[in-house]
């Protein structure tokens, strides 16, 4: 029985390579059957068998080998046939779906040429598929002498793992597209990258929606922070930023300053003009403090007619002559409501002395203002 099984499998090993090998195998085998029923036939002749039956089993013989042979090339073209049949019937399947698939589809060999590329893939990079698929390195087609910085196709012929990317995309209209690009490895019988899949999925939509969700976001920030009325800080957001300013200075032995403003009569505003009148004052006079500041200070509206100005990195002599340089400056503005009018500011100043408090601070500027208040208004004081 062993016997009967290695012969087995070399007969399959035999008609594996090529289904032809049975055919010529069995035409030479009737001609070794032959050449042996000649010999036989000679030895007759010497008088050793008998001639006549020597000759009825040769031509028996030819006959059922040129039968068996007969047999075999029916049998191995059928064979052949069918495999062949079955073959385009698979290519043309996977045709179909390759071009079922709407997305941009391309397939990569390991030399970075494009082997196969649907009509979406081709569309957009404004190629035909021939092009594409038969003009070289795909670096090459885009006129490029290596392949792109961040390529997921070499990252994924490198590491024979999936690699994805977003990437923003310059259209041959001259719009712009989001896509995600997906990337994966096909191995040969070595585990090593023969091809490489690459697929792309236009994700516009979503980045568009992202973006506007974190304007909106950005947004809603800002207007948590900002005082509707004159679009400075509003109470909770200057907080916010003394208190950082406070723990900075502390952390790196920095000078600091503080100011409060108080806008002179304006009680009078409201009760004669009415309050639009009170509205648009606050809103031209806190302009024009922004106006007045640097890039490093910062105001914010404290409550009412009042208003926090942070001069980070300033000591109080410089907070003393920028105060006034504001208080100057706010006397000069010419409201024009019903009539025009001219408001004038008081300030305290109070500086960093080593308390982290910021109510600490704000207390020592609010008695400073009230001194400037007392002392008949339209001053500074520290």
């Amino acid at each position: 029985m062993p016997h009967v099984g290695k012969s087995k499998n070399l007969l399959e090993k035999f008609n594996s390579s090529n289904p032809w090998n049975l055919v010529w195998g069995s035409v030479v085998a009737a001609e070794l059957v032959a050449g042996l029923l000649d010999s036989l036939i000679s030895f007759a002749a010497l008088g050793k068998l008998s001639a006549g039956l020597l000759l009825a089993g040769a031509l028996d013989a030819l006959v059922i080998a040129s039968v068996i042979s007969s047999v075999v090339v029916y049998f191995v073209l059928k064979e052949q046939k069918r495999t062949e049949d079955a073959l385009r019937t698979s290519t043309g399947f996977l045709n179909d779906i390759f071009e079922s698939i709407q997305d941009p589809f391309c397939i990569f060999s390991n030399d970075y040429r494009m082997i196969k590329v649907n009509s979406e893939y081709a569309a957009l990079k404004n190629r035909s598929i021939e092009e594409l698929t038969g003009s070289g390195r795909c670096y090459e087609i885009a006129g490029k002498s290596g392949v792109c910085e961040n390529c997921v196709v070499q990252k994924t012929m490198l590491s024979a793992n999936p690699c994805a990317k977003e990437k923003l995309l310059l259209l041959p209209d001259g719009s712009t597209r989001w896509v995600e690009i997906y990337t994966y490895p096909l191995l040969d019988a070595g585990s090593q990258v023969s091809h490489v899949i690459e697929y792309m999925r236009d994700v516009t939509d979503r980045k568009v929606a992202e973006e506007e969700k974190q304007e909106l976001i950005e947004k809603l920030e800002r207007l948590s922070k900002t005082d509707e009325l004159t679009a400075v800080f509003n109470k909770r957001a200057i907080m916010e930023r003394l208190d950082y300013e406070l723990d900075r200075a502390r952390r790196y032995h920095l000078p600091l300053s503080l100011i409060i403003c108080d806008l002179d009569h304006f009680k009078q505003i409201n009760d004669t003009l009415g309050h639009d009148a009170g509205d648009k004052v606050l809103r031209v006079m806190a302009q024009s403090l922004v106006g007045a500041l640097r890039k490093t200070d910062i105001i914010g509206r404290f409550g009412g007619d009042e208003f926090l100005i942070i001069l980070p990195q300033t000591p109080l002599e410089g907070a003393a002559e920028f105060a006034e340089r504001l208080r100057q400056k706010v006397q000069d503005i010419n409201y024009h409501c019903e009539i025009t009018i001219q408001t004038t500011l008081s300030m305290g100043i109070a500086a960093y002395e080593g308390n982290p408090d910021p109510n600490a601070l704000i207390r020592r500027a609010d008695t400073a203002l009230y001194a400037a208040k007392k002392a008949g208004r339209n001053k500074t004081a520290f």
